[in-house]
């Protein structure tokens, strides 16, 4: 019986806990966190095209990634404090990530590029969400 009333009580409260609106993510804090991630995502592609070399390392490859990591950081700051410049910097951090995306595309059958090409357009339909 004891053992019984000890599950029901765990269930309980893990029913409440899962339903708790303190644990509930708003848009707001996935975008930041998609921010977040592209951002470091992005900054970890840039090295490795910095070691890469070649086609990987060249201006319109390594630029794109360096606006994306900064305008994501820029816009995860924006949305965490509420700003009432969060949208505008949504709407950079998206131009940003969709340049990321088409860049990396071009490195088709380079797995490190696609993932970066797609954390970038994860981040665009969640701040899409936010504008």
């Amino acid at each position: 019986m004891k053992k019984q009333l000890l599950l029901l009580g765990t269930t309980l409260a893990l029913c409440t806990s899962a339903f708790s609106p303190a644990l509930a993510q708003t848009t707001d804090d996935i975008s930041k966190g998609n921010c977040k991630k592209t951002s470091d995502v992005c900054q970890k592609t840039l090295d490795y095209c910095n070691t890469k070399k070649g086609k990987h390392s060249a201006d319109n490859v390594t630029g794109v990634l360096k606006d994306c990591i900064i305008a994501c950081n820029a816009t995860e700051k924006f949305i965490n404090r509420n700003s009432s410049l969060k949208k505008k910097a949504a709407a950079l951090s998206i131009d940003a990530c969709n340049a990321v995306a088409k860049s990396c595309d071009q490195f088709g059958d380079d797995d490190k590029m696609q993932a970066c090409a797609n954390e970038a357009r994860k981040c665009v339909g969640n701040l899409q969400k936010i504008q």
